[in-house]
């Protein structure tokens, strides 16, 4: 990978995430920077979440394509240097940006096993967030921002809501995809606690919350 601190590129305001990475940003920001992204607009919204789009692939069919915004503005979470202001809590989508050339060549080139362990991670990503809502970040942040104040009570036509889909796009000849997924899910995070273990923990308490009342309880 080329990428290295102040190579911010693709650090736009085209960011899609689901609402348990919206919280976990939220939890850090001041009022000040909450007005600063009221201030900014036009930027891009998803048509459909990540598990969605799986879903359309998978049923043979294709997504519907999303609005192409000439000349994306910056990330407003950029500083004077170029650098993430929020970079140990980035979005899950901003930790899978990586290429092998330069971006300033023209356009990003990301490697094709990576740009396969990244959707699965965004789908699991979507799947732990059941009863969440799935859209770009800043719309997020805002709307969570004033969810948490009592000032917002009905989500917006513009969040879309999570879905869970359990199935991994994996074809049987990607013997390597499969064998990472078998890795990922083995690997410890806590003492005698996997991966998979934690993920089904997970999964299994999001289920019995309705849309967004979780939040009510952790905020």
């Amino acid at each position: 990978m080329v990428c290295k601190p102040g190579c911010n590129l693709c650090c736009t305001q085209k960011v899609y995430a689901t609402s348990i990475e919206a919280y976990y940003i939220l939890d850090i920001l001041s009022e000040e920077e909450i007005k600063i992204l009221e201030k900014i607009s036009n930027y891009p919204r998803p048509k459909i979440t990540n598990n969605q789009t799986i879903l359309c692939y998978m049923h043979g069919t294709e997504p519907p394509q999303e609005e192409l915004l000439k000349d994306l503005k910056p990330c407003p979470f950029l500083d004077e240097k170029g650098l993430c202001k929020i970079y140990e809590r980035r979005p899950l989508m901003c930790r899978l940006m990586a290429s092998i050339v330069p971006c300033s060549q023209g356009m990003a080139e990301l490697p094709p096993f990576l740009f396969q362990i990244s959707t699965i991670a965004m789908q699991l990503a979507e799947n732990i967030d059941i009863g969440g809502v799935y859209g770009n970040i800043f719309d997020l942040l805002k709307f969570l921002h004033y969810y948490k104040k009592g000032e917002a009570e009905e989500v917006p036509d513009y969040l879309l809501n999570n879905l869970e889909v359990d199935e991994l796009p994996i074809l049987p000849e990607e013997k390597d995809l499969r064998k990472w997924v078998g890795t990922l899910y083995r690997t410890p995070v806590e003492e005698k606690i996997t991966f998979r273990d934690l993920l089904r923990e997970l999964r299994e308490e999001f289920q019995s919350y309705e849309s967004l009342t979780f939040l009510r309880d952790i905020i």
